[in-house]
């Protein structure tokens, strides 16, 4: 078997990448985790995507493409043993692809129109060229790599901020918003008592643990942080909510509406929040976040206590 940095998804009829796949699947446009095939156009192999149809809090692995008997002119599978940039002695001469970690991700922070949209089976030629990606380069062996993955949801950032953290190489890895490199440690800040008038201007990742309580009169749920943020005047638990319009207009809402009633539901009602935002004084003792939209937002189980305490 094959690992592939992306696939050709027969029902969506594009060459995509995993957390792509994953919310198409969430979102009920993709419906088959083995519905792909190899993005070469040498090559017919067939393609699954692992953990597809699992919620990440319960993955060992993120969503990964895996594609089985490749034909030999095949020039789009991705070997996970091989490091961008070092040679390997005896290697074909064939090009391969290979993932460098040193290429910042990206956080669009919209998505394409009508990304969600399903694909109609009529009038596609089956016979027409399947162009790949742009992003890639060459490594000092000359061979093709691909760059950093493209992301267009905050919690496919928290799955990489939770693997580097537990490996201690969260300033070595960045990510790109709006033609802005930042390392996952900067872009990632802990809710615990700093001065507001203190954080950075501009929209970051804060995260904490954080009650989920859902308001029957307002129809809506709020969260609010365990840990207080400091004003010059007071310090406050900062809030936000999330009104029931928004989440009937997400695309890839079963995410998080089964998390939201879930832990809403329970005698402790805390979970592991991620937001991307920033804090604002509200009123005259409140500090809010705003949430622009839900791919914004990460909602995680308490189990990430004892994930982050793990060795990779």
């Amino acid at each position: 078997m094959a690992s592939l940095e992306e696939a050709y998804s027969n029902e969506y009829q594009e060459i995509i990448d995993p957390e792509l796949a994953y919310d198409l699947y969430w979102a009920g446009i993709i419906t088959h985790k083995s519905n792909f095939s190899c993005p070469s156009d040498k090559c017919n192999a067939k393609v699954t995507c692992i953990n597809l149809d699992q919620e990440k809090q319960d993955m060992h692995q993120s969503p990964h493409f895996r594609g089985y008997n490749h034909s030999d002119d095949c020039d789009a599978t991705l070997h996970l043993d091989k490091k961008a940039g070092i040679e390997i002695p005896g290697q074909s001469a064939q090009s391969k692809f290979v993932k460098n970690d040193a290429i910042s991700d990206v956080f669009n922070l919209k998505r394409p129109k009508n990304q969600f949209a399903k694909k109609e089976p009529t009038g596609i030629d089956p016979h027409k060229v399947q162009k790949r990606s742009s992003r890639k380069g060459k490594n000092t062996n000359g061979e093709e790599f691909y760059g950093g993955s493209e992301y267009y949801s905050v919690r496919s950032l928290v799955s990489k901020f939770i693997r580097y953290k537990k490996d201690g190489s969260l300033s070595e890895h960045k990510v790109n918003i709006s033609g802005q490199d930042l390392a996952y440690k900067s872009l990632f800040k802990g809710v615990y008592q700093q001065p507001i008038e203190a954080l950075p201007n501009e929209k970051l990742v804060y995260w904490g643990v954080a009650f989920i309580d859902y308001l029957s009169n307002k129809d809506c749920y709020k969260i609010t942080f365990g840990e207080t943020l400091k004003s010059k005047d007071f310090q406050a638990r900062p809030s936000f909510f999330i009104p029931k319009k928004m989440i009937e207009e997400y695309p890839v809402r079963n995410l998080v509406v089964k998390r939201l009633e879930k832990i809403s539901s329970l005698d402790d009602k805390r979970a592991f929040i991620f937001i991307y935002s920033r804090p604002y004084i509200s009123g005259e003792s409140y500090i809010n976040f705003d949430l622009e939209s839900l791919d914004y937002l990460e909602i995680r189980y308490l189990d990430l206590f004892e994930d982050l305490k793990k060795k990779p």
